[in-house]
């Protein structure tokens, strides 16, 4: 997961950058960690920091005034925002995290950065539309700042370079893993009734749709009965079992490159989604629309940091810090940590 925003303590020494920084961290003396938020994205940091990061940090607990929307991490709510500071002492805290907190977060940063606490560092999860604006554009009005939420062009070079990027990547792909792609059609054909390819329509570049392909992983007509679902637990009795093992290692994704050669999608970006759940999604969130900039991509910014698994609000600030960030060093970035995953963790 990418460094969250710190935020600086005038007259502290500041550790290193959250991820990179555990590296140095000795397993016996992990860093400990106290996030403000119980909620949703406070569960999910939680989760993905043991997961990236157990043997070098350790979460003490959540502060939170509303321990009832804690859900499953209830019992190590710790206290309200009137604890906090106690709770740093007490707990020897090394980071606090704000994942959530809106309405009191200003005064929360500004009394943990005054009180003189040892060595601190202070971190805030960014809003759906700070992740917006990694680039800002800052102006003034009769000595009044204003930050501008501008939205930027890629540069010409770095578009065409993608593209041709993209081309070759996937005429390559589909040649090396030919051999895998007729192994695993023969499976699915000896093992389930229906076709090899699934095309499910998704919503790409401008909005425009498109049908998606996919190794068929699922049942015939899987959905007839549910309806459209958004994804399926790792229980579902629908998936077989050569469809289970297929999406382990991310095979049944392969056919996307076809998507990819026809100008669908493209190797890097946000995940596509179908249409009935976009349609929700751009009521709830205006900002949703902002995906519809790029070519929706096989691997991005919020896979590689969620393992396909975070929430709906988590995977879109990562997917707007990507479309807002875009660079050939952050498409590189994404790509080793796809690799990665991939080969390093058995696809899990």
């Amino acid at each position: 997961m990418p460094p969250l925003p710190r935020v600086a303590c005038p007259g502290r020494r500041q550790p290193k950058t959250l991820g990179r920084g555990y590296k140095a961290v000795s397993n016996s003396n992990p860093k400990r960690i106290l996030i403000v938020g119980a909620g949703e994205a406070g569960r999910t940091l939680a989760q993905a920091l043991e997961r990236q990061h157990g043997s070098q940090c350790l979460v003490v607990g959540f502060v939170d005034d509303h321990p009832e929307a804690a859900n499953g991490s209830r019992d190590k709510v710790l206290g309200g925002r009137q604890d906090l500071l106690t709770l740093v002492d007490k707990h020897q805290v090394d980071e606090v995290i704000v994942a959530d907190a809106p309405s009191w977060q200003e005064r929360l940063v500004e009394s943990l950065c005054s009180n003189g606490h040892r060595n601190l560092t202070v971190r805030v999860v960014p809003s759906m539309y700070e992740a917006m604006i990694g680039r800002p554009a800052f102006a003034s009005v009769d000595d009044v700042p204003m930050l501008g939420l501008t939205v930027p062009t890629p540069p010409r070079a770095y578009v065409v370079a993608k593209r041709i990027f993209d081309v070759a990547c996937s005429a390559l792909a589909l040649v090396v893993t030919s051999p895998v792609l007729a192994l695993s059609a023969l499976a699915i054909k000896l093992t389930s009734r229906g076709p090899v390819l699934y095309k499910q329509n998704r919503v790409g570049l401008n909005g425009v749709t498109f049908q998606m392909l996919k190794l068929r992983t699922m049942v015939a007509d899987a959905e007839r009965q549910t309806g459209p679902v958004l994804s399926c637990g790792k229980g579902d009795g629908r998936v077989t079992p050569v469809g289970r093992l297929l999406r382990k290692l991310r095979l049944d994704e392969l056919p996307q490159f076809v998507n990819v050669l026809r100008g669908e999608m493209s190797v890097i970006g946000p995940r596509p989604e179908r249409p009935c759940f976009v349609q929700d999604y751009e009521q709830k969130v205006p900002a949703y629309k902002q995906r519809h900039r790029i070519r929706p991509g096989i691997t991005g910014l919020a896979q590689v940091n969620g393992y396909y698994q975070s929430s709906f609000d988590i995977k879109l600030r990562y997917d707007l810090m990507y479309i807002f960030n875009q660079s050939v060093m952050l498409d590189l970035k994404i790509l080793l940590l796809t690799a990665k995953a991939i080969f390093c963790s058995g696809g899990s």
